[in-house]
Protein backbone atom coordinates (compact mmCIF):
# COMPACT_ATOMS: atom_id res chain seq x y z
CA UNK A 1 0.00 0.00 0.00
CA UNK A 2 0.67 4.03 -0.47
CA UNK A 3 2.52 5.24 2.76
CA UNK A 4 4.29 8.71 3.37
CA UNK A 5 7.25 7.83 5.75
CA UNK A 6 9.53 9.58 7.58
CA UNK A 7 12.92 7.42 7.84
CA UNK A 8 14.74 10.23 10.26
CA UNK A 9 16.37 12.39 6.97
CA UNK A 10 13.33 13.04 5.76
CA UNK A 11 9.81 12.37 4.33
CA UNK A 12 9.36 9.82 1.11
CA UNK A 13 6.40 8.20 -0.38
CA UNK A 14 6.48 4.28 -0.82
CA UNK A 15 4.16 2.31 -2.66
CA UNK A 16 4.97 -1.28 -0.97
CA UNK A 17 4.40 -0.58 2.30
CA UNK A 18 3.53 -3.56 4.44
CA UNK A 19 -0.31 -3.97 5.27
CA UNK A 20 -1.45 -2.96 8.71
CA UNK A 21 -1.55 -5.80 11.40
CA UNK A 22 -4.37 -4.87 13.55
CA UNK A 23 -4.00 -6.50 17.43
CA UNK A 24 -7.27 -7.68 19.09
CA UNK A 25 -9.39 -4.67 19.74
CA UNK A 26 -7.89 -2.93 16.76
CA UNK A 27 -10.17 -1.60 13.44
CA UNK A 28 -8.57 -1.57 10.06
CA UNK A 29 -9.47 2.24 8.85
CA UNK A 30 -8.70 3.03 5.49
CA UNK A 31 -8.15 6.67 4.58
CA UNK A 32 -10.41 8.59 2.99
CA UNK A 33 -9.38 12.28 3.71
CA UNK A 34 -6.30 13.78 5.72
CA UNK A 35 -4.71 16.74 6.87
CA UNK A 36 -1.36 18.11 7.23
CA UNK A 37 -0.42 19.27 10.80
CA UNK A 38 2.50 21.81 12.14
CA UNK A 39 2.97 18.83 14.24
CA UNK A 40 3.81 16.30 11.35
CA UNK A 41 6.63 19.09 10.07
CA UNK A 42 8.15 19.42 13.54
CA UNK A 43 7.96 15.11 13.39
CA UNK A 44 10.62 15.57 10.11
CA UNK A 45 12.99 17.58 12.35
CA UNK A 46 12.63 15.50 15.03
CA UNK A 47 9.83 15.73 17.33
CA UNK A 48 9.31 12.94 19.66
CA UNK A 49 12.24 11.25 17.82
CA UNK A 50 9.61 9.68 15.87
CA UNK A 51 10.27 7.68 12.71
CA UNK A 52 7.24 5.94 10.89
CA UNK A 53 4.00 6.85 8.80
CA UNK A 54 3.04 10.25 8.96
CA UNK A 55 -0.17 12.09 10.08
CA UNK A 56 -2.79 12.36 12.74
CA UNK A 57 -5.97 13.94 11.08
CA UNK A 58 -8.23 12.21 9.40
CA UNK A 59 -11.48 10.62 8.02
CA UNK A 60 -11.68 7.23 7.32
CA UNK A 61 -14.20 4.21 6.79
CA UNK A 62 -13.20 1.04 9.02
CA UNK A 63 -13.30 -1.64 7.55
CA UNK A 64 -12.66 -4.60 9.91
CA UNK A 65 -12.21 -4.50 13.56
CA UNK A 66 -9.90 -7.74 14.97
CA UNK A 67 -12.20 -10.00 16.99
CA UNK A 68 -15.35 -8.90 17.66
CA UNK A 69 -16.66 -5.32 16.61
CA UNK A 70 -18.49 -5.31 19.85
CA UNK A 71 -19.48 -1.13 18.67
CA UNK A 72 -20.84 -1.62 15.21
CA UNK A 73 -17.89 0.09 13.54
CA UNK A 74 -17.42 -2.01 10.55
CA UNK A 75 -18.41 -0.01 7.32
CA UNK A 76 -18.90 3.13 9.38
CA UNK A 77 -16.90 6.62 8.41
CA UNK A 78 -14.94 7.66 11.54
CA UNK A 79 -12.61 10.32 13.16
CA UNK A 80 -10.26 8.83 15.77
CA UNK A 81 -8.23 9.73 19.16
CA UNK A 82 -4.55 10.20 18.14
CA UNK A 83 -3.69 8.71 21.90
CA UNK A 84 -3.68 5.06 22.71
CA UNK A 85 -3.83 4.08 26.32
CA UNK A 86 -3.01 1.01 28.20
CA UNK A 87 -6.06 1.24 30.46
CA UNK A 88 -3.61 -0.21 33.63
CA UNK A 89 -1.41 1.99 34.41
CA UNK A 90 -1.74 4.74 37.41
CA UNK A 91 -2.62 7.64 35.12
CA UNK A 92 -5.53 5.43 33.40
CA UNK A 93 -6.58 4.29 36.33
CA UNK A 94 -6.51 8.04 37.63
CA UNK A 95 -9.02 8.27 34.95
CA UNK A 96 -5.86 10.42 33.10
CA UNK A 97 -5.60 7.81 30.49
CA UNK A 98 -4.78 10.78 28.02
CA UNK A 99 -0.76 10.90 29.99
CA UNK A 100 -0.82 6.86 29.63
CA UNK A 101 2.40 6.06 30.64
CA UNK A 102 2.56 3.51 27.94
CA UNK A 103 0.85 5.75 25.66
CA UNK A 104 1.34 5.77 21.79
CA UNK A 105 0.30 8.56 19.20
CA UNK A 106 -1.49 8.20 16.46
CA UNK A 107 1.68 9.21 13.59
CA UNK A 108 4.00 10.95 16.51
CA UNK A 109 4.98 8.23 18.89
CA UNK A 110 5.59 4.33 18.47
CA UNK A 111 2.66 4.04 16.00
CA UNK A 112 1.95 4.16 12.35
CA UNK A 113 -0.17 7.40 11.19
CA UNK A 114 -2.90 8.02 8.72
CA UNK A 115 -1.28 9.37 5.29
CA UNK A 116 -1.45 5.81 3.98
CA UNK A 117 -4.10 4.03 2.52
CA UNK A 118 -5.01 2.17 5.60
CA UNK A 119 -3.50 2.15 9.35
CA UNK A 120 -4.82 1.01 12.67
CA UNK A 121 -6.70 2.28 15.74
CA UNK A 122 -8.32 0.87 18.90
CA UNK A 123 -11.97 0.52 18.06
CA UNK A 124 -12.59 2.54 21.42
CA UNK A 125 -10.74 5.36 19.95
CA UNK A 126 -12.85 5.80 16.94
CA UNK A 127 -16.12 8.18 16.93
CA UNK A 128 -18.43 7.50 13.68
CA UNK A 129 -19.55 10.60 11.94
CA UNK A 130 -22.81 11.02 10.18
CA UNK A 131 -23.57 11.24 6.73
CA UNK A 132 -24.52 15.12 6.93
CA UNK A 133 -20.47 15.91 8.07
CA UNK A 134 -18.50 15.39 5.05
CA UNK A 135 -14.89 15.09 4.90
CA UNK A 136 -13.97 18.38 4.20
CA UNK A 137 -15.49 19.36 7.96
CA UNK A 138 -14.91 16.23 9.84
CA UNK A 139 -11.03 16.46 9.15
CA UNK A 140 -10.61 18.98 11.26
CA UNK A 141 -12.32 17.30 14.16
CA UNK A 142 -8.63 16.69 16.03
CA UNK A 143 -7.40 20.30 15.71
CA UNK A 144 -10.46 21.82 16.75
CA UNK A 145 -10.98 19.16 19.51
CA UNK A 146 -7.45 20.92 20.97
CA UNK A 147 -9.25 23.99 20.66
CA UNK A 148 -11.93 23.12 22.85
CA UNK A 149 -9.45 21.77 25.46
CA UNK A 150 -8.16 25.03 25.95
CA UNK A 151 -12.07 26.16 27.15
CA UNK A 152 -11.70 23.36 29.74
CA UNK A 153 -8.79 24.11 31.12
CA UNK A 154 -9.93 28.11 31.37
CA UNK A 155 -11.64 29.48 34.10
CA UNK A 156 -13.17 32.84 32.13
CA UNK A 157 -14.32 35.42 34.61
CA UNK A 158 -15.93 38.77 34.36
CA UNK A 159 -15.22 39.89 30.27
CA UNK A 160 -11.36 39.18 30.27
CA UNK A 161 -8.94 40.47 27.57
CA UNK A 162 -7.98 38.11 25.15
CA UNK A 163 -4.98 37.40 22.62
CA UNK A 164 -4.52 33.93 20.39
CA UNK A 165 -1.08 34.29 19.51
CA UNK A 166 -0.44 32.56 15.43
CA UNK A 167 -2.38 32.86 12.12
CA UNK A 168 -1.93 28.77 11.31
CA UNK A 169 -4.98 26.83 11.39
CA UNK A 170 -5.18 25.92 15.15
CA UNK A 171 -4.45 29.59 16.06
CA UNK A 172 -7.71 30.37 13.45
CA UNK A 173 -9.95 27.51 15.42
CA UNK A 174 -9.07 29.15 18.90
CA UNK A 175 -9.95 32.26 18.00
CA UNK A 176 -13.45 31.33 16.48
CA UNK A 177 -14.06 29.14 20.14
CA UNK A 178 -12.78 32.03 21.84
CA UNK A 179 -14.71 34.58 20.09
CA UNK A 180 -18.31 33.21 21.50
CA UNK A 181 -17.18 33.74 24.85
CA UNK A 182 -17.91 37.04 27.06
CA UNK A 183 -14.33 38.57 26.18
CA UNK A 184 -12.59 40.88 24.25
CA UNK A 185 -10.61 38.82 21.74
CA UNK A 186 -7.89 39.16 19.12
CA UNK A 187 -5.47 36.85 16.99
CA UNK A 188 -2.05 38.63 16.73
CA UNK A 189 -0.23 36.90 13.07
CA UNK A 190 2.28 37.36 10.83
CA UNK A 191 0.98 36.85 7.28
CA UNK A 192 -2.11 39.07 5.96
CA UNK A 193 -3.32 36.76 3.56
CA UNK A 194 -4.29 34.65 7.13
CA UNK A 195 -5.51 37.81 9.03
CA UNK A 196 -7.91 38.43 6.57
CA UNK A 197 -10.14 35.50 7.72
CA UNK A 198 -11.06 36.88 10.41
CA UNK A 199 -11.88 39.85 8.73
CA UNK A 200 -14.72 37.54 7.55
CA UNK A 201 -15.64 36.35 10.69
CA UNK A 202 -15.98 40.04 12.25
CA UNK A 203 -13.05 38.86 14.76
CA UNK A 204 -10.45 41.68 15.47
CA UNK A 205 -6.78 40.73 14.32
CA UNK A 206 -3.66 42.49 14.32
CA UNK A 207 -0.63 42.07 12.42
CA UNK A 208 2.54 40.77 15.28
CA UNK A 209 5.09 44.20 14.50
CA UNK A 210 1.91 46.51 15.16
CA UNK A 211 1.56 45.15 18.89
CA UNK A 212 2.37 46.63 21.42
CA UNK A 213 4.21 45.09 24.51
CA UNK A 214 2.19 46.53 27.69
CA UNK A 215 1.98 43.93 29.34
CA UNK A 216 -2.14 43.75 29.74
CA UNK A 217 -3.39 40.72 28.73
CA UNK A 218 -5.85 37.96 31.16
CA UNK A 219 -5.14 35.37 28.98
CA UNK A 220 -2.97 34.88 26.07
CA UNK A 221 -2.35 31.44 24.54
CA UNK A 222 0.14 30.59 21.70
CA UNK A 223 -0.49 28.44 19.24
CA UNK A 224 2.49 29.92 17.10
CA UNK A 225 4.37 26.43 16.88
CA UNK A 226 7.34 28.99 16.92
CA UNK A 227 10.44 29.24 19.35
CA UNK A 228 9.59 32.57 19.77
CA UNK A 229 5.55 32.33 21.21
CA UNK A 230 6.37 31.70 24.69
CA UNK A 231 8.86 34.92 24.68
CA UNK A 232 6.14 37.34 22.89
CA UNK A 233 2.98 35.64 25.35
CA UNK A 234 5.05 36.73 28.57
CA UNK A 235 5.61 40.39 27.02
CA UNK A 236 1.85 40.40 26.33
CA UNK A 237 0.31 38.96 29.23
CA UNK A 238 -0.46 41.23 32.73
CA UNK A 239 1.16 40.35 36.05
CA UNK A 240 -0.74 37.38 37.67
CA UNK A 241 -2.28 36.36 34.22
CA UNK A 242 -2.18 32.94 31.93
CA UNK A 243 -0.10 31.86 29.29
CA UNK A 244 -1.98 28.72 28.11
CA UNK A 245 0.89 27.22 25.25
CA UNK A 246 0.23 24.78 22.61
CA UNK A 247 3.06 24.62 20.52
CA UNK A 248 5.42 21.65 20.37
CA UNK A 249 8.79 22.23 18.88
CA UNK A 250 11.65 19.47 17.45
CA UNK A 251 14.76 19.66 18.85
CA UNK A 252 16.20 21.71 15.82
CA UNK A 253 13.20 24.16 16.35
CA UNK A 254 14.36 25.32 19.87
CA UNK A 255 16.16 28.93 20.47
CA UNK A 256 19.56 27.36 22.35
CA UNK A 257 20.15 28.67 25.23
CA UNK A 258 15.96 29.37 25.53
CA UNK A 259 13.56 31.50 26.41
CA UNK A 260 14.19 33.66 29.40
CA UNK A 261 11.57 32.55 32.42
CA UNK A 262 12.17 35.22 34.51
CA UNK A 263 9.24 37.15 33.88
CA UNK A 264 6.61 34.06 35.03
CA UNK A 265 8.27 34.15 38.27
CA UNK A 266 8.44 37.91 38.79
CA UNK A 267 5.20 38.63 37.37
CA UNK A 268 3.58 35.22 39.43
CA UNK A 269 2.21 34.44 35.86
CA UNK A 270 -0.06 30.98 35.49
CA UNK A 271 1.59 28.72 32.39
CA UNK A 272 -0.27 25.94 31.18
CA UNK A 273 0.20 23.46 28.83
CA UNK A 274 -2.06 22.09 26.36
CA UNK A 275 -3.02 19.42 24.05
CA UNK A 276 -5.81 17.11 22.25
CA UNK A 277 -9.33 17.73 23.35
CA UNK A 278 -12.73 15.93 23.12
CA UNK A 279 -13.36 14.88 20.11
CA UNK A 280 -17.50 14.69 20.69
CA UNK A 281 -17.68 18.16 21.57
CA UNK A 282 -15.68 18.95 18.16
CA UNK A 283 -17.62 16.88 15.97
CA UNK A 284 -21.01 18.24 17.73
CA UNK A 285 -19.47 21.86 16.93
CA UNK A 286 -18.80 20.70 13.53
CA UNK A 287 -22.36 19.35 12.61
CA UNK A 288 -23.31 22.52 14.28
CA UNK A 289 -21.46 24.54 12.31
CA UNK A 290 -20.32 26.43 14.72
CA UNK A 291 -16.92 27.07 13.14
CA UNK A 292 -15.61 28.02 9.57
CA UNK A 293 -13.23 25.37 8.61
CA UNK A 294 -13.62 25.43 4.78
CA UNK A 295 -11.85 28.93 4.88
CA UNK A 296 -9.01 27.37 6.16
CA UNK A 297 -8.40 24.93 3.35
CA UNK A 298 -5.72 26.47 1.11
CA UNK A 299 -4.61 23.61 -0.92
CA UNK A 300 -5.81 20.41 -2.11
CA UNK A 301 -3.66 17.18 -2.68
CA UNK A 302 -3.03 13.27 -3.20
CA UNK A 303 -1.18 10.92 -1.57
CA UNK A 304 0.74 10.12 -4.66
CA UNK A 305 1.99 13.82 -4.09
CA UNK A 306 3.85 12.40 -1.39
CA UNK A 307 7.14 14.57 -0.01
CA UNK A 308 5.46 18.01 -1.54
CA UNK A 309 2.30 17.79 0.18
CA UNK A 310 4.69 18.67 3.28
CA UNK A 311 6.37 21.36 1.37
CA UNK A 312 3.20 22.96 0.19
CA UNK A 313 1.97 22.96 4.11
CA UNK A 314 5.34 24.67 5.05
CA UNK A 315 4.91 27.58 2.74
CA UNK A 316 4.30 31.14 5.26
CA UNK A 317 1.10 31.10 3.20
CA UNK A 318 -0.96 28.01 3.28
CA UNK A 319 -3.07 27.35 6.09
CA UNK A 320 -4.47 23.86 5.89
CA UNK A 321 -3.70 21.48 3.15
CA UNK A 322 -5.95 18.05 2.68
CA UNK A 323 -5.20 14.99 1.31
CA UNK A 324 -7.86 13.11 -0.63
CA UNK A 325 -6.88 9.47 -1.39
Amino acid sequence: MRAIIFDGTGPRLVSNHPEPQPARGEAIVRTTAAAVSSIDLEVCQGLLGFTGTLGHEFVGVVEAVEGEDAIGLTGKRVVGSINVVCGRCDMCQAGLSRHCRQRTMLGMQGRDGCLADQFTLPAQNLLAIPDSLDDDHAVFAVPLGAAVQALRQLTIEGKPYITVLGDGPLGLLMVQVMAKLNASVRLVGRYSEKLMVCEKWGIKHRHVDDVGRRADQDIVLDCTGSPTGLELAMQLVRPRGKILLKTLLAPTSRIAPGVDLTPLVLNEIELIGSATGPLEESVSMLIRGEVDVLSLISRRMSLDDGPEILQAAAQPGTIKVLVNL
